[in-house]
């Protein structure tokens, strides 16, 4: 047994378990972020075993941030790949783990795609206009949440509430590329009711998605358009009992190319309706809470192809749909069981139905439904203000094969002498095989039932530390070290012509940011991440992770009514699948068999500047050098843009 496994089972054995609520964060304290991701429940990032990044509504508005893939790729570990502009489709790959491996909530509800091959979700098709905050998790959650989370979790939550009762709030914004933006909602808090409803329209003319250098470039422009409706509340009906309930309905419909194949006529539409009505019991001086849960994910996925267009072939829509019908029963309890420490504990059962249809010229008509039972428990023990130990237990009991078993420990050590801490933590998750891999019939690929989870663990270990240097400011640098196995991952089987679990990856590596601010004058920092993916079974780098990756950020305030930012990011060079001038549809193919990818940098500015109490001019300016890059190879890299815009709040 190595080290890291004996740290991380004497620190299971005090540990047994729960799972709390879903909830909206609050306002962190002047010194203490509160987060909700890490344990289903409010906490403070700095007791959770755990790495995370939260970017704030006031960093989204400041950045001039637009879309999910736009805050996530200034996230250090996680790896965004766009295949071309807003709304296509855009994978993460979370410390080196397979894009499928990255858990998406809505303000905590599961948001990955059923429906899908691989039941991973797109994170290119969803705006943020809607959000309060995204927080995002990385390394393992499966104990806490169930499948899809060996990778991470990234969690977006919706705005609600306020200091008073009706707190409207508008946007508008314009640019290049035929580039129009609007949103307006309010949000507040009376004696009974806190709620936030928005509604957000962004539309592009887009850009032209494959490569200039593919021989078949039409010129034409991908465009997109998206509208996203949301609602928001929480109604105290006595003292002890409230009642929770959300909505949001998305629309994106985006034109797309294939990999070194220029589509005219070619699109898709990706919709999503969520909803959900939770009570909530709360007693004994706020210590207890216990909710119910009741809700659905509804989404729908169109191919389109327009028969009359050039190089379209005309060949028939693509639809999949979706269904999630989930419930839940969640318990919490926090306490004193002796002096000098703090306990919370929560725990319930998690019930949920999936239902999937996808139909397609080139498939049988996949139509099928099953049923999972989790129970879960978790449990956060602070000692003596010093030591805070860390939690969970997972048992998930799926309809159609043996059930999983994970758990995840961790032990924070508060170091107030360098104004940091210290924490370790290991764990083990899991990724079920979806309806498409194990059902799906076609001329190339045989249904495979007998489909196994994919199964990692991970150890992970962090120092923060914190120089105070007075009222000015602070500096700090925080550092991590991660090692994850993955085994059974399920890999198509050519000869074989289906899925099986044949796959296997090791991955390491470490993060190190650097901080420092004046205050009221510059905020500065810097993220180095190394990242080392391999498949454990050849020695080969897996596709479209770069080793290196860096990222700079510098805000500076000249005056008071003013905000200028400038923000740097390297993506490294990265093993890809590559394709020639040639499109690999025409005569002598164009296919090349997988290489490497060049490594490329982009620079964004955007400034703010108040005009007077709730109003504010803003300018973005991306890729300021319009750098040529490909990501994936044969998709075109968003060009330079920019944006000019105004935002109320009253």
């Amino acid at each position: 047994m190595t080290a890291h496994r004996y740290i991380s089972a004497i620190l299971a054995l005090p540990l047994s378990a729960v799972l709390a609520p879903s909830a909206y964060a609050d306002v962190a304290a002047k010194d203490e972020q509160i987060i909700v991701t890490a344990m289903r429940g409010k906490s403070s990032a700095e007791s959770v075993a755990a790495r995370t990044e939260v970017i704030t509504r006031d960093l989204i508005e400041q950045k001039g941030y637009v879309t999910a893939a736009d805050v996530l790729k200034t996230v250090p570990g996680l790896s965004v790949v766009q295949s071309g502009g807003a709304g296509t489709l855009t994978s993460v790959f979370s410390r080196g783990t397979n894009s499928k491996h990255t858990l998406a909530l809505f303000d905590g509800i599961r948001m990955n795609d059923a429906s899908t091959p691989n039941g991973q979700f797109n994170f290119g098709s969803d705006t943020l206009g809607d959000l309060e905050r995204v927080e995002v998790l990385r390394g393992p959650a499966s104990a806490v949440y169930g499948s899809d989370a060996i990778g991470g979790v990234i969690n977006f939550i919706p705005r609600i509430g306020g200091e008073e009762a009706f707190m409207p709030y508008a946007e508008v914004a314009a640019g290049n590329l035929d580039t129009y933006r609007g949103l307006a909602g309010a949000r507040g808090s009376t004696g009974v009711l806190a709620y936030g409803v928005t509604a957000e329209y962004f539309e592009t003319g887009g850009f032209n998605n494959v490569a200039s250098r593919i021989a078949d470039d039409l010129g034409e422009r991908d465009g997109s358009r998206f509208l996203t409706l949301t609602a928001n509340g929480e109604l105290t009906l006595t003292d002890a009992l409230s009642l929770r309930g959300l909505a949001r309905f998305r629309r994106a419909k985006s034109d797309f190319d294939d990999a070194a194949l220029d589509r005219e006529g070619r699109s898709g539409t990706d919709r999503y309706f969520v909803w959900r009505i939770a009570p909530r019991l709360t007693l004994l001086d706020d210590r207890y809470q216990g909710d119910l849960e009741f809700g659905q994910v509804d989404n729908k996925r169109v191919d389109h192809n327009d028969p009359d267009a050039n190089n379209s072939f005309g060949s028939p829509d693509a639809t999949s749909t979706g269904l999630r019908t989930f419930a839940a029963w969640r318990n919490r309890i926090s306490f004193t069981p002796v002096d000098g420490t703090e306990a919370t504990l929560s725990g319930g059962i998690e019930w949920q139905k999936e239902k999937v249809r996808s139909l397609s010229g080139t498939t049988e008509t996949l139509a099928r439904a099953e049923k999972q039972t989790a129970l879960y428990a978790l449990a956060q023990v602070s000692v003596v203000e010093r030591l805070e130990l860390n939690g969970s237990l997972r048992h998930d009991d799926p309809e159609a094969f043996k059930s999983v078993t994970t758990w995840n420990s961790g032990a924070v050590l508060r170091l107030p002498e360098i104004g940091g801490r210290a924490y370790v933590a290991y764990g083990k998750s899991f990724k079920a095989p979806t309806l498409s891999e194990r059902f799906t019939e076609s001329a190339w690929n045989i249904g495979n039932p007998g489909l196994r989870p994919e199964h990692g663990k991970s150890f992970e270990a962090g120092l923060d530390a914190g120089a105070d240097i007075g009222s000015a400011g602070w500096v700090g640098i925080t550092a991590t070290y991660f090692d994850t196995k993955i085994r059974n991952l399920i890999e198509y089987d050519s000869a074989a012509l289906q899925n099986r679990n044949i796959g296997r990856a090791a991955i390491d590596g470490y993060e190190v940011s650097l901080s420092a601010r004046a205050e009221g004058v510059a905020e500065f920092k810097v993220n180095y991440t190394r990242t080392d993916a391999v498949n454990d079974a050849t020695g080969t780098r897996l596709l479209r992770r770069p080793k290196h990756g860096w990222s700079a950020s510098l805000t500076v305030t000249p005056i008071s009514a003013l905000s200028l930012s400038a923000d740097y990011f390297r993506r490294g060079s990265r093993e890809d699948v590559l394709y020639e001038n040639t499109s690999p549809w025409g005569p002598g193919g164009g296919y090349l068999g997988n290489g490497t990818v060049a490594a490329y940098d982009l620079v964004n500015i955007s400034a703010r500047y108040t005009v007077s109490d709730g109003i504010e001019l803003f300018a973005n300016l991306r890729n300021a050098f319009d750098e040529s890059y490909e990501e994936p190879d044969s998709y075109r890299g968003a060009p330079r843009t920019w944006q000019l815009g105004a935002r109320a709040r009253f």
